[in-house]
């Protein structure tokens, strides 16, 4: 019996899994190599360089953990349900693979820019949904969608390995809120 290739999809799952678990040290070349059980050799097959593969990671990341969970919100339901699907799939992302992913974006310019283009996609949605929502001018919808989102941010420095029950009864108990001070202020 033949064992399957190691893919360069290969590499780019085993890359986010390790750095999920043991951070941006378990992606250096020598560390990801040993973990995959294969040469330099077979790594330079599927990248140019080292920070080819690290680029390739945060691509993923931000298709996953970006593109996918915006297009979870479908725009032909009303904004309440559009924000509760969005805070659903949020509760997917993984918090510690989040925190792996900035550490490298603070030590790998290129990656900084996926970051930084994933932050702004986020915040374009919260944005959005702000606006629908809660029928708020661009620039009050654009500072609330910041607060929200680096709240969550917060929340992943504070607690990465927050349980999710905890992480829902937040999310319903900021929702609450804005809601009410949003549509209060409204009357």
């Amino acid at each position: 019996m033949t064992s399957r290739r190691f893919r360069k999809e290969d590499w780019i799952v085993l890359g986010l899994a390790e750095l999920s678990a043991k951070g941006p040290e378990a992606v250096k070349l020598e560390a990801i190599c040993k973990a995959a059980g294969l040469t330099r050799g077979s790594f330079y097959h599927h990248f140019a360089d080292h920070e080819g593969y690290l680029t390739a990671l945060a691509h993923r990341w931000r298709e996953t953990r970006t593109t996918d969970v915006a297009a979870a919100i479908d725009p032909a339901t009303p904004p309440a349900d559009q924000s509760g699907a969005l805070t659903e799939a949020a509760l997917q992302i993984d918090y510690r693979l989040e925190l792996g992913m900035r550490e490298l974006g603070r030590r790998v310019p290129a990656i900084g820019r996926i970051l930084r283009e994933a932050d702004a996609a986020r915040l374009a949605v919260l944005t959005t949904l702000y606006r629908s929502r809660y029928d708020l001018d661009a620039a009050t919808a654009e500072s609330l969608a910041f607060i929200e989102y680096a709240a969550f941010n917060g929340i992943i420095l504070l607690e990465p390995d927050m349980p999710e029950e905890r992480q829902r009864a937040l999310a319903a108990l900021y929702d609450q809120t804005m809601s009410r001070a949003l549509i209060a202020e409204r009357r």
